[in-house]
């Protein structure tokens, strides 16, 4: 009888207090580390181009089967083809011929060889990393072919700037608070880093971003007290940083869209 009651009561406590393992799938038992983790998962999935925007690379493209890889850097007037583990060729970047379908082309000369080269504006799908790019890219070089995907960095180029808020959705901002100041964007993609302001407090975080797409890491603030419209904007500002983001840019004008919606608008300062 002794041994019925106490089953009894374990199966009680049992039923009031889930396990650590069944309590896990129901609730998350860290919310902020939750949130962390998903947030650093959007973050990774973007493709690291910040070697690349260092070196002053303006194409770059690959395929496979064989192994191939593309590099076109204006700065350094130079074209480097590797079309397998051990050879290359380099030439300089000759003219670059436009189609009127956003295409274009390059058809360079090494030594009595020819380089020919197709970016054709077609969405295209690493097969390796799974990273979607904007080209489909072709080669020709010595009677071969080769095929794969590449990406134009000028726009991520275009995103390396100061940029001040001027709206929030719809919705032009205003200086406010004591420091009386916009919220501002320093990005800077070589290093892989944002730095600025809230307008009350100072800011800075990990940032990537793809020709369209753009994502920021944990952002860090220092701890000034924000109050009135001030506190309003920089929670507004902040938060709206912490969601997935595509963007447009151009004309000293930047602007962050969710979905289709308007996020915020910047203008370029100098």
């Amino acid at each position: 009888m002794r041994a019925f009651l106490f089953c009894l009561l374990v199966l009680a406590v049992a039923c009031r207090r889930p396990s650590s393992q069944l309590r896990a799938t129901l609730t998350p038992t860290d919310s902020a580390k939750l949130l962390k983790s998903t947030k650093l998962a959007s973050y990774d999935e973007l493709p690291d181009y910040s070697g690349h925007l260092m070196a002053g690379n303006q194409l770059i493209a690959m395929g496979y089967d064989p192994d191939w890889s593309l590099i076109v850097n204006p700065s350094r007037n130079q074209v480097r083809f590797r079309f397998s583990p051990t050879d290359s060729v380099v030439s300089q970047v000759p003219e670059r011929l436009a189609d009127s379908d956003g295409s274009f082309r390059y058809n360079a000369a090494v030594g009595d060889d020819q380089l020919r080269i197709l970016f054709a504006l077609d969405s295209c799908i690493d097969k390796r990393s799974g990273k979607r790019m904007d080209y489909r890219v072709e080669i020709s070089f010595r009677s071969k072919t080769y095929s794969g995907c590449g990406v134009s960095l000028q726009r991520l180029a275009l995103l390396q700037d100061n940029w001040v808020l001027t709206a929030l959705g719809d919705t032009p901002v205003k200086a406010t608070g004591s420091r009386n100041e916009l919220p501002r964007l320093e990005l800077s993609l070589t290093e892989g880093r944002v730095t600025g302001t809230t307008g009350c407090n100072r800011m800075s975080g990990p940032v990537r971003a793809d020709t369209r797409r753009i994502r920021f890491g944990p952002i860090i603030t220092t701890r000034m007290a924000c109050l009135g419209d001030g506190g309003q904007l920089e929670s507004a500002f902040v938060k709206a940083l912490d969601a997935p983001l595509t963007y447009q840019v151009g004309d000293r004008k930047l602007i962050f869209f969710r979905g289709d919606e308007s996020v915020m608008t910047f203008r370029k300062v100098d």
